[in-house]
């Protein structure tokens, strides 16, 4: 089970469909040792894990290819793979790294509807 405060970021892919990232480590037992999981879209509240155990650069490499499932679900491993070692090569040799001390874990604050449903002035 997740808590909001392993929770990251939410985003939509391209068919719409909403993801929730949370930094949590894969349940060992039913996944065995992985770096992170992309729910299928069709689960009714996908989600992504990602092992916050992770080296700087595992955790980038990660994070891309559980987005890239997310986005590409019906690209097989192997391509997701490639591409996110790719991605991740790319970043890494121009320099992109974490930095800790802009890191944010805290959810995103609620957005307030500009207009009020039902109501008419």
């Amino acid at each position: 089970m997740v808590s909001k405060k392993n929770f990251v970021f939410k985003f939509r892919n391209v068919n719409g469909i909403r993801y929730e990232v949370y930094f949590v480590k894969p349940n060992e037992a039913y996944y065995g040792d992985i770096h992170g999981l992309c729910d299928d879209p069709e689960e009714k509240k996908a989600k992504i894990y990602i092992n916050p155990y992770l080296s700087k650069k595992s955790e980038l490499n990660t994070m891309i290819h559980e987005m890239t499932h997310a986005f590409f679900w019906d690209k097989s491993e192997e391509e997701v793979y490639k591409f996110a070692n790719a991605v991740t090569a790319l970043l890494y040799r121009q320099g992109w790294r974490r930095d800790d001390s802009k890191r944010n874990n805290d959810p995103p604050p609620r957005r307030k509807n500009a207009k009020k449903r039902g109501r008419k002035k």
